[in-house]
């Protein structure tokens, strides 16, 4: 009885009620937006695929033939699809249908990876792929098929949601950058190195804030002004590291530094860098918009 009137007595007690319940929904793909989206992914994305599948190739132990061999059936593969990417059609139905053909390559690449980290942590597979590395390329293939799933279930994540997820996915990938840039200078570039730690140790503390705004309002109700300033923050860090990467590469390709990095190597990380300020942008004026509709009462 005590339960009961428990009960009723708070049932309408708005404190008592799953935050998650007043998330704001998914939003919807226009047409226009879902073939502009979808392309600029694929463009990127397969291209980035292809060069993981260069990389990989290039840090095997030469008696892993059949290793090696696979890589270089992704790379052509991904050379292939990328090439299809430029020459599909701005309609629904071929956009969809290269984002589903990507999805099914992509998948193929991602289970590869996993299984060859296995491979590496049981020390199976020896060479020059970092465990971590790997780790990493394979969380950017896992991201690229989520991307392109949810397009083509032509929805996006409320603004809240996308800006959380897409700040804890990138300042990840940002941080690790810093930190393979560091152990791939020779140690004798001590300000570079030291330089590179830094921004690693500056992105672990932007990547545990963002997920501490995870933990607090992920799938909850829309709190503008603190999601705004967390993607500021990313853009403004993510602005200094990738004029460190440039800087980075244009020494290397004029030979002034000491390192083992590909130039290849140097020039995909400043492409993400690039690509992560991209979305950057694209959250912000989604925010932007999302923020003028809270004002007018119709959001």
């Amino acid at each position: 009885m005590v339960q009961q009137g428990f009960n009723g007595m708070d049932a309408n007690n708005q404190m008592l009620i799953a935050p998650e319940t007043f998330a704001a929904p998914p939003e919807s793909l226009t047409e226009q937006l879902f073939i502009e989206r979808s392309l600029t992914e694929n463009k990127f994305w397969l291209r980035i695929m292809k060069e993981h599948s260069y990389f990989l190739g290039e840090g095997f132990n030469r008696k892993d033939k059949q290793l090696i061999q696979q890589t270089d059936r992704f790379y052509h593969y991904f050379e292939e699809q990328e090439k299809r990417a430029y020459q599909t059609p701005n309609n629904v139905t071929a956009v969809r249908k290269l984002n589903e053909d990507s999805i099914q390559l992509v998948l193929g690449l991602r289970n590869f990876k996993r299984n060859l980290l296995i491979l590496i942590v049981n020390c199976k597979v020896m060479g020059f792929n970092f465990p971590l590395l790997v780790d990493h390329i394979a969380r950017e293939a896992e991201y690229f098929m989520r991307t392109l799933k949810k397009f083509n279930e032509g929805i996006l994540d409320p603004i809240q949601d996308a800006i959380i997820k897409e700040n804890v996915f990138w300042l990840k990938i940002m941080m690790e950058h810093s930190r393979f840039i560091a152990s791939l200078l020779d140690q004798s570039e001590r300000n570079l190195v030291k330089t590179a730690l830094k921004f690693g140790d500056d992105f672990e503390v932007l990547l545990n804030q963002a997920r501490d705004v995870e933990s607090m309002l992920y799938k909850k109700s829309p709190t503008y002004p603190i999601i705004g300033k967390l993607n500021k923050d990313s853009e403004n860090a993510t602005h200094e590291l990738r004029n460190f990467k440039q800087a980075g590469l244009d020494l290397i390709k004029s030979c002034q530094i000491k390192n083992v990095i590909d130039p290849l190597l140097a020039d995909h990380v400043v492409r993400e860098a690039d690509h992560f300020l991209q979305m950057v942008h694209v959250l912000e004026e989604r925010l932007k918009v999302k923020q003028q509709e809270q004002q007018m009462g119709l959001g």
